[in-house]
């Protein structure tokens, strides 16, 4: 059976330094992760909580795959400020050893689901960037925050000209791919709504 993909946005959202097996700090971050992801779809406002949000776990990893009519700027923004916050209050009571970290990788294109699997080309590449030396090395220069999100260059078009986010250059499956980076996507203050319009 062929499946015929469909556009939609990719966040893809990594584990910093997970561990190795089920140890069990691997296995606390993993269900602090359920959680916080818990959370958070239930702050998800009621316009864009749709059933045709896809949530995929995998081991370290977790793909969420978002339907297109949810904007791409509130995904950089509302989204990831309301990660940030359940987040922090998970952390709140947890030392260096459980607290948990995130690297966030966010690209809009081609997906193909087959539930429980999800693939195409805006998969892939979310999949490549929450891997970059580039995102890990800035989550490693910053060890107050949380979390640090990287976005694909077809992606950042709907941000427009967003001073927090800075040109990189990144390898992608043996290319080369420009993205952009915003390292203190936790503490961003975006307000009530933002102050941002629709992509």
């Amino acid at each position: 059976m062929r499946t015929v993909p469909v556009t939609a946005t990719v966040v893809r959202i990594g584990i910093a330094a997970p561990g190795r097996g089920r140890t069990a700090r691997a296995v606390h971050l993993g269900v602090t992760l359920d959680a916080v992801l818990d959370e958070l779809f239930e702050q998800v406002p009621v316009p864009y909580r749709t059933p045709t949000w896809y949530r995929r776990p995998e081991g370290d990893h977790t793909t969420l795959v978002i339907p297109p009519t949810v904007p791409r700027r509130w995904v950089a923004t509302e989204l990831v400020a309301l990660l940030a916050g359940a987040l922090r209050r998970r952390n709140r009571h947890l030392n260096e050893f459980g607290r948990l970290r995130l690297r966030l990788a966010a690209d809009h294109g081609d997906v193909v689901l087959r539930p429980p699997y999800a693939g195409g080309a805006a998969v892939a590449l979310s999949a490549w960037l929450a891997e970059s030396a580039e995102l890990k090395a800035a989550l490693a220069a910053a060890p107050a925050a949380d979390l640090a999100l990287i976005v694909s260059d077809r992606f950042h078009t709907a941000l427009g000209d967003d001073p927090a986010f800075r040109r990189v250059v990144v390898l992608a499956g043996g290319e080369r791919e420009i993205a952009w980076l915003c390292p203190d996507a936790g503490t961003r203050n975006t307000g009530a709504d933002g102050g941002l319009a629709p992509s």
